[in-house]
């Protein structure tokens, strides 16, 4: 008895969404009335123009009109933008992508560009960011009356490799400036307690509890 393998079905064809977003809607419709027997034969030739068209299909998705923006628009929106075409977003504010940082980081980099603000706070948090995990804080503190000084510190458990997120922090600041970073083990509530007799004396030294996670351990009070 000979052994015959039936293929699985098909999957179900997607229902067309007519809104010129499908480059094989274009090409099936402008086929005419060859698609009058097509669903007679399991509309095999709308198979043939949605796998002719799948290669084709990303660059449709940059170049079509869309109702809210002209062609091309989305290549040049950050939130927009593709995933792999945000390196070409990237050179047009000087942005370099870097090996370790993920989707979000580029486009949270391609809205604020380092590069035009370098040695500027937000530019030296945004760029220690990149090398590391969790909340991902960045404690810089500019130290006056010095010029071209700033204390930046990392806390260990959000910092895998020190080195590459010191040679990060590098390129943030100007050739010039003075460099002071490392990562740190960082403060229990306990240590910062003990810097005051009580609990009003705490609360009126610190507005909110991000001003008291963000206190490093130089700056405590000795009890």
């Amino acid at each position: 008895m000979p052994f015959v393998v039936k293929p699985p079905a098909p999957p179900p064809l997607a229902a067309p969404i007519d809104d010129g977003s499908n480059l094989w809607e274009s090409l099936y419709e402008a086929l005419g009335f060859h698609r009058g027997p097509d669903g007679e034969h399991d509309f095999a030739l709308r198979v043939f123009c949605e796998g002719w068209c799948s290669t084709l299909q990303p660059v449709h998705d940059l170049v079509r009109e869309r109702a809210d923006g002209p062609a091309w628009a989305i290549l040049f929106d950050v939130d927009m933008c593709p995933a792999e075409s945000l390196p070409y977003l990237a050179q047009w504010v000087g942005v370099v992508i870097t090996p370790e940082m993920s989707e979000a980081q580029i486009r949270e980099e391609l809205r604020e560009p380092t590069g035009w603000a370098r040695g500027q706070l937000p530019s030296i948090r945004l760029t220690g960011k990149r090398t590391l995990i969790g909340s991902r804080r960045v404690i810089v503190r500019v130290r006056e009356p010095a010029v071209g000084f700033h204390y930046i510190r990392t806390l260990k458990s959000e910092t895998p490799e020190e080195e590459r997120t010191r040679a990060q922090l590098r390129t943030a600041v100007p050739a010039w400036e003075v460099l002071d970073y490392a990562a740190i083990d960082g403060v229990t509530v306990s240590d910062v307690a003990a810097g005051w007799d009580t609990v009003a004396d705490l609360a009126a030294a610190f507005t909110s509890v991000e001003d008291l996670a963000d206190v490093l351990p130089d700056e405590l009070p000795e009890p």
